[in-house]
């Protein structure tokens, strides 16, 4: 478990682990019952980040606080994918454009305004849920958030199909063994229950409908996934449960 931490660390963010790891490609695949977990503590750090925050300004400037620390720990890894994504599947070209569009660098208006309603509803949606929960559960909630990225991308790892005609970084997620993925889901689900209750629960549970819509999506649009395409959920995951948290913790 130690080493499989380390390795995700070196992946997904940019906290420097000066710690080499052997046979990485093969790890990935044994590693994805500690995506959860991995998330969380990453999560934890930031959810101290937001703590430390609320002591000095409102909640809600916290909040968005903790989006930008976010940011600058994971170097923007999914929000990359979400808008090579976002430009791809709303080019309207053939399959084949669609994915050199998303290999392509620079970022076109449908990838500027993902990212721009991906940050107005997840600020947003935390700024309209906070008054409605206790101090340690907002914190809490700041470390699911981030949780919940990866909880989303392993949902999408159950029999999935890649697309690329070449070996990419998407094609490290093919063949994953489902205990490996029921492993990461009860460890989310365990956490979620704890710090947000009902709500939250609901809200994974949205998640996990939305993975399964996604994934006839983009199976349907591009024959199968790309890196990209599994990044983009881990953003689209967050957006999906907070949004649900909010509508949801007025009311329960």
């Amino acid at each position: 478990m130690f080493k499989s931490l380390i390795l995700l660390t070196q992946f997904f963010t940019r906290i420097p682990v000066p710690f080499e790891i052997k046979d990485a490609t093969s790890r990935f695949k044994k590693s994805i019952q500690y995506f959860t977990l991995f998330g969380f503590l990453i999560g934890c750090i930031e959810a101290l980040f937001f703590w430390l925050m609320t002591m000095i300004f409102p909640v809600w400037f916290a909040w968005i606080l903790y989006w930008i620390s976010d940011g600058l720990i994971t170097g923007g890894f999914h929000l990359d994918s979400l808008a090579d994504t976002a430009d791809g599947l709303y080019s309207s070209r053939t399959i084949d454009r669609i994915k050199e569009i998303m290999k392509d660098s620079r970022i076109g208006t449908m990838g500027s305004l993902a990212l721009t309603y991906f940050y107005a509803i997840v600020m947003g949606a935390g700024i309209v849920t906070a008054p409605y929960l206790k101090l340690w559960q907002m914190v809490g909630l700041a470390a699911v958030t981030t949780m919940v990225a990866k909880t989303g991308m392993v949902l999408l790892f159950y029999k999935m199909v890649y697309a690329g005609k070449t070996k990419g970084l998407g094609a490290l997620w093919t063949g994953v063994s489902p205990w490996r993925i029921a492993i990461s889901q009860l460890f989310a689900i365990v956490v979620i229950g704890l710090i947000l209750g009902v709500s939250g629960l609901i809200a994974y549970v949205a998640l996990i409908a939305c993975a399964w819509i996604y994934r006839h999506y983009i199976n349907r649009k591009l024959g199968g996934f790309t890196g990209d395409t599994i990044g983009a959920y881990g953003e689209l995951g967050q957006i999906v449960f907070l949004l649900v948290l909010a509508a949801l913790v007025k009311v329960i």
